[in-house]
């Protein structure tokens, strides 16, 4: 198959998917991987080899970013009153007798 037919075929296969209201990948990688396919040097398989890998790529920091922001939520805010002080069972144990000790509360 000649360089012009596959480009060709590649605009074809972009215009129908825009027609059917798809998004068409707009990373770099992918449209230099396209032109490689164009030129003949690769075939489509490791096209898609390698579109698969960055999609997964994608998918790994997104999870990394959200593990991320999950962590920074559920850091203490140092600011908060009650994260000045960490909280000490023995010390709330000892409070909490020695109110036992003064007797009920009126």
């Amino acid at each position: 198959m000649s360089a012009e037919v596959r480009r060709k075929a590649a605009e074809n296969a972009f215009q129908r998917a825009r027609q059917a209201g798809h998004t068409v990948e707009q990373d770099g990688r992918f449209h230099a991987w396209i032109e490689e396919w164009i030129a003949g040097h690769i075939d489509m398989p490791e096209v898609t080899r390698r579109y698969r890998s960055l999609v997964s790529e994608r998918s790994a920091m997104r999870r990394v970013r959200a593990t991320a922001a999950t962590a920074a939520e559920n850091i203490p805010d140092a600011s908060d009153a009650e994260t000045e002080q960490p909280f000490d069972l023995e010390t709330e144990i000892n409070r909490l007798l020695d109110e036992d000790k003064q007797g009920p509360k009126i």
